[in-house]
């Protein structure tokens, strides 16, 4: 790093020597409480040479490495349900293993198998669940037309792309 003596030093140029001085505590060059004391001392410094006494007995540092690139899994991207719809996914699971539940309890106390009510629960109201999401048509007010700017509102059109 370049820093010209006696000019005062910014916020960004802060951050880049803490960064540096991170690396070399990753390093092993520095402890915790070396590491702290020196990032202090860049944060009271007003002036660049003041800042740069902190690396003065320190290698320079290689530059960080370059973060590596991800490449997609997938070329289509995978479907999400809307917010509400997986709100309403996670009730359905909630109340289906409390039912669930109860059941298990009270045939376990009675000693025996009682009638599997929570089906009655759990079935209706899951295939309710499971046409709605399949139709992935409620949940946001159809467009009355084209906005201000002749496109569709960018809300409707991205839940029609969804499941």
């Amino acid at each position: 790093m370049e820093y010209a003596d006696g000019v005062r030093i910014s916020d960004p140029e802060r951050e880049r020597l803490v960064d540096e001085l991170g690396r070399h505590l990753t390093a092993g060059r520095l402890t915790i409480g070396e590491f702290d004391q020196r990032v202090g001392a860049v944060y009271r410094s007003v002036t660049t040479d003041e800042a740069r006494r902190v690396l003065s007995d320190l290698p320079a540092a290689p530059p960080p490495a370059p973060a590596p690139v991800r490449t997609p899994a997938r070329t289509r991207p995978r479907p999400r349900l809307p917010v509400h719809q997986r709100i309403e996914w996670a009730a359905w699971a909630a109340a289906g293993t409390i039912n669930l539940a109860i059941w298990a309890i009270v045939s376990i106390a009675v000693g025996a198998a009682v009638y599997p009510w929570p089906i009655w629960v759990i079935g209706p109201w899951g295939l309710v669940l499971l046409g709605r999401t399949l139709a992935g048509r409620e949940g946001t007010a159809p467009s009355t037309g084209p906005s201000r700017s002749g496109r569709q509102s960018r809300r409707w059109c991205t839940s029609q792309l969804r499941l």
